[in-house]
C-alpha cells in the first residue's frame, strides 16, 4: 500500500507490547505492494522488526491465505526444514498472527539486505541459487495442509467479456488500441490455456511445496544468503508453477542447478510450463482490465495500469513463447539421440 493504514504509529506501538512483550522505540512506514500494510519497528533494546498490517475489509483474501502459510513458516522454522524461508514472531500466548476488531498483524524478524527487484535481468549466479532453493523447497515433506493446484481458468470467461465489450465502454483510446491490436492473440491464447487445463483433469503430476511467487521482489540478499519473503502464494503444485517464472531467465542455467541439488536430471513438462506461463499473464491482464472497466479509477491509477498491459504484460508474450519452443526443441532432440 502506499499510504498507512488510518491506525496511528502510536497505537500500532502500543499493540505490540501487550501481544509481543516488546518496547517499541520508533515505526515507520514501507510503502511496498498492494496486500498488506507495511511497517519498519525499532524496538528499546535494538531489535527490529517487520510488522505485516492487514484490513479486515480491504484485505479479506490476504487474510484467508494466512491460515495456511503462517502455520507452514512456523513450521519450517520451528523443524529448521527451510532456513532460507521468513518466519512469524509467535505472541505471548504463542499464535502467529495479533487478530483485532478490524485489522489483523503479522510480525516478523526484519531482514537486512535488499531485494532483488531491481537486479533484473538476474546473473547467472542468482538463477544458480534460485534454482537450488527452489529444488530444496520442492523436496520438502510438510504437515501443513496447503492448498493444492487445481488448474483454476474459470476467469478466463470473465476477461474474454472484458475484450468483446471494450469497443462500447468509455475507456481510454489507448487502451483500446493496445487491446484492439492484439485480440486475436489474446482470444487464441484464451482457447489454447482453457485446452491445456481440459486435458490436466485426467494427468497425473507430481506435486511438491511451491513459493508460488519466487520472483526478485520476494528475495532479499542477506549476509546469510538470499531470503525468501511472502508466502501468500505458497501451493501444492508440480515443480514447473516454479520454473515456469525462469523460462525467459537462462532456463538451462536454472534447469542444470536444479537437478544438481536434486541429485537426477529433470525434464519439465512443456504442456505445464505453457500453462503456467500463460495462465499467470492472462490473469494480470484479466486484473488490469477489471481495474480499468468495473472500478473508479484515478487518472494517475488508469496510467499505471494501461502500462502494465502494455510494457508488463502484453510485449512479454513472443519471448515467452520462443523460451518455450527453444525447451520443447532441447528436449525433442534429446530424445532422438
Amino acid at each position: 500500500m502506499n499510504k498507512p493504514h488510518p491506525i496511528t504509529f502510536n497505537e500500532i506501538l502500543q499493540l505490540i507490547l501487550p501481544y509481543y512483550g516488546l518496547h517499541g522505540d520508533s515505526i515507520s512506514f514501507i510503502p511496498f505492494g498492494d496486500k498488506s500494510y507495511s511497517y519498519k519497528i525499532r524496538c528499546l533494546n535494538g531489535n527490529t522488526f517487520y510488522l505485516k498490517l492487514l484490513d479486515k475489509k480491504l484485505q479479506k483474501e490476504a487474510i484467508a491465505q494466512t491460515e495456511y502459510y503462517l502455520p507452514l513458516l512456523t513450521e519450517l522454522h520451528e523443524r529448521s526444514l527451510y532456513p532460507p524461508a521468513i518466519y512469524p514472531i509467535l505472541t505471548k500466548d504463542g499464535r502467529a498472527k495479533v487478530e483485532l476488531d478490524e485489522i489483523v498483524l503479522i510480525l516478523f524478524p526484519w531482514i537486512d539486505g535488499s531485494s532483488l527487484a531491481d537486479s533484473y535481468p538476474l546473473n547467472e549466479s542468482y538463477i544458480r541459487e534460485i534454482a537450488k532453493l527452489s529444488a530444496e523447497l520442492h523436496m520438502i515433506t510438510t504437515n501443513t495442509q496447503l492448498p493444492r493446484e487445481s488448474f483454476n481458468v474459470n476467469f478466463l470467461d470473465e476477461l474474454y467479456t472484458y475484450i468483446k465489450i471494450l469497443p462500447q465502454k468509455s475507456a481510454s483510446l489507448e487502451l483500446k488500441a493496445i487491446i484492439t491490436t492484439k485480440e486475436t492473440e489474446i482470444i487464441s491464447l484464451i482457447e489454447k490455456i482453457k485446452q491445456l487445463a481440459s486435458t490436466f483433469e485426467t494427468s497425473h503430476f507430481k506435486f511438491v511445496v511451491c513459493h508460488g511467487d519466487l520472483w526478485g521482489g520476494n528475495l532479499i540478499q542477506s549476509s546469510s544468503g538470499l531470503r525468501i519473503i511472502d508466502w501468500e502464494s505458497v501451493i501444492s503444485a508440480p515443480m514447473e508453477r516454479e520454473l515456469a517464472g525462469y523460462i525467459t531467465q537462462m532456463p538451462f542455467v536454472f534447469m542444470d542447478a536444479y537437478s544438481e541439488k536434486i541429485g537426477s536430471r529433470i525434464k519439465p513438462n512443456i504442456d505445464l510450463l505453457r500453462f503456467f506461463s500463460f495462465r499467470s499473464q492472462l490473469h494480470n491482464l484479466y486484473s488490469w482490465l477489471k481495474n480499468l472497466l468495473i472500478y473508479e479509477l484515478d487518472k494517475e491509477q488508469q496510467m499505471n495500469d494501461i502500462d502494465m498491459i502494455k510494457n508488463h504484460c502484453l510485449n512479454r508474450w513472443e519471448g515467452l513463447e520462443e523460451g518455450l519452443q527453444s525447451l520443447e526443441f532441447h528436449f525433442n532432440q534429446k530424445e532422438g539421440e
